[in-house]
């Protein structure tokens, strides 16, 4: 009998917790939900030195709120980096929480490369501009 009822119990909290999620989440569709972990992100021609537990190379990504060039901690899963490109990318970003200290809180996959455009040859960070792709000749 005792069995019985620690078994309801657990039910009845499960069912709890999904009517929760429910609320939560119950008027969106599922594609909805998966579009909140996406991304679209513009990355600089060259890496940067930063630091963070040890120097590294950083990419430089271009944060449009701010109006300025950021590192860019993280690497991107399947995404190759070659120099003297700027790049638009669409990431999914799969959240990690914060229990885990020794990785960022995101990790990053490449889900599709949108444009790889030719830096110009005056490019610099330090004028913290986006370049005007529209002007810029295509990449590979």
């Amino acid at each position: 009998m005792r069995i019985a009822a620690v078994f309801m119990m657990v039910i009845l909290t499960a069912c709890s917790e999904i009517a929760e999620i429910y609320e939560e989440f119950g008027d969106q569709k599922q594609e909805d939900i998966h579009e909140a972990h996406i991304e679209i992100l513009t990355i600089g021609p060259y890496t940067m030195t930063c630091y963070g537990p040890f120097e590294q190379d950083c990419l430089m990504e271009y944060n449009e709120e701010a109006g300025r060039w950021h590192f860019f901690y993280d690497g991107i899963e399947g995404f190759d980096f070659e120099p003297g490109y700027i790049y638009t990318l669409e990431v999914r970003l799969e959240d990690h929480g914060t229990e885990i200290q020794d990785v960022g809180r995101y990790s990053y996959h490449l889900i599709k490369l949108l444009d790889k455009v030719k830096a110009p040859d005056d490019f610099d960070y330090a004028r913290n501009e986006k370049p005007d792709l529209s002007n810029l000749e295509s990449g590979d």
